[in-house]
């Protein structure tokens, strides 16, 4: 049985320096950079440990790091074991051979020791051609060693690799299935994030009730036949030169003058092109504007009065509007709404933004400021 001490050359007695000069001395030689392998630096050190911790005199056993490594593993183990085995034999042979020796030279003659020398001699060439293939076997078994661990170590390696990618999908799932959130975080989540937002949208729902202007709502469901107009009455004092037109005549006239009246409203010069600002002026008065038209036909029109409108289009008038638009009459085939604040009420809103959603329809701010720009020189010119 071969003990810790005896693998690294220490005795029970040797103080703690002596057991790690022999250390030093043993891992110079078995290390892997000195011609030696993984295997043995392992084993040296494992036997190291022990005569350090008081097991000097345990039997020799292999590393749990070393041992690891599934039929390999145990392969090399059967090949170390018989290694020993061979080793306490020579160790046995060693001794003997020593006896021998003493009792020839105590009594025997000359010749006896000639022959026990010669003897002698031929058992240590014997010896040394075992130790030799000792020594490759012991290299070839640490080559099998390092493969299994090498092998081993891949296989971890792949496996880890495997509960990464997993952590990573479990963690990709958590994100988007929602963020976890303990304690107080989850009470709020239940219940006082939605009363908060519950209040917010009863008092938005009111400032909306108060600001929209509901007759174009009401008109529908008003079962009731508007009533007639009453009639224009016109007192005309005629004079003796003058010819008294009839009352047919007078209400073409007042007809007539409402129309024309309708007519000086700022028509838009409608284009087909989207999603850019460009400047332009209405038909009637040649005052310049800058718009930009949706998809749907509406415009977005800023003017020199500095005021944004929406000019809706007909088709596509919703029951509702946002709390922002401020009706003001029809022109041409358009709802006009004036934006007094919030969403593209002011150039800071456009310029700061690279879309903007008014009553449902988007509008960029695609060539805003160059627009803005232009119309700010007209404007300017029109007041000198």
């Amino acid at each position: 049985m071969t003990t810790f001490n005896e693998l690294l050359g220490t005795k029970p007695g040797d103080t703690e320096s002596t057991v790690k000069q022999r250390y030093k001395l043993l891992s110079t030689r078995v290390h892997p950079d000195k011609g030696g392998s993984k295997a043995l630096m392992q084993l040296v050190r494992h036997a190291y440990d022990n005569i350090v911790k008081g097991r000097g005199e345990s039997a020799l056993s292999v590393p749990a790091a070393a041992s690891a490594g599934g039929a390999n593993s145990l392969a090399l183990e059967r090949e170390l074991s018989r290694v020993k085995k061979d080793r306490d034999e020579l160790e046995a042979l060693n001794q003997l051979l020593k006896v021998q020796l003493s009792q020839a030279q105590k009594g025997q003659s000359i010749g006896a020791n000639i022959n026990a020398s010669a003897d002698f001699s031929r058992k240590v060439a014997q010896l040394e051609g075992e130790l030799v293939l000792l020594k490759e076997e012991r290299n070839r078994l640490a080559h099998q060693k390092e493969s299994a661990i090498a092998e081993q170590n891949k296989l971890a390696g792949e496996l880890r690799r495997a509960l990464s990618d997993n952590e990573v999908m479990e963690t990709e799932l958590d994100r988007k299935s929602g963020l976890k959130m303990p304690g107080l975080l989850i009470w709020a989540q239940k219940f006082w994030l939605p009363a908060m937002a519950m209040s917010s949208l009863v008092i938005v729902v009111a400032l909306s009730v108060k600001m929209i202007d509901w007759s174009f709502v009401t008109v529908w469901f008003d079962e009731k036949p508007p009533e007639a107009a009453a009639p224009v009455v016109r007192v005309v004092h005629a004079k003796p030169s003058e010819k008294v037109l009839p009352l047919a005549e007078s209400d073409a006239m007042d007809t007539e003058m409402t129309e024309d009246e309708t007519r000086a409203l700022p028509f838009l010069k409608l284009t087909q092109q989207t999603g850019i600002w460009s400047l332009a002026s209405y038909t009637e008065s040649n005052q310049p504007y800058i718009a930009i038209r949706s998809d749907n036909g509406s415009y977005i029109v800023n003017d020199c009065s500095g005021d944004f409108r929406l000019y809706l289009n007909k088709p596509y008038k919703p029951l509702r509007v946002a709390a922002n638009l401020i009706y003001q009459h029809q022109n041409q085939h358009f709802h006009v709404y004036r934006i007094p604040y919030g969403q593209g009420s002011s150039p800071k809103s456009w310029t700061q933004s690279r879309k903007l959603k008014i009553n449902e329809e988007y509008f960029t701010s695609q060539a805003f400021t160059s627009s803005r720009v232009e119309l700010l020189d007209q404007c300017q010119k029109i007041t000198l």
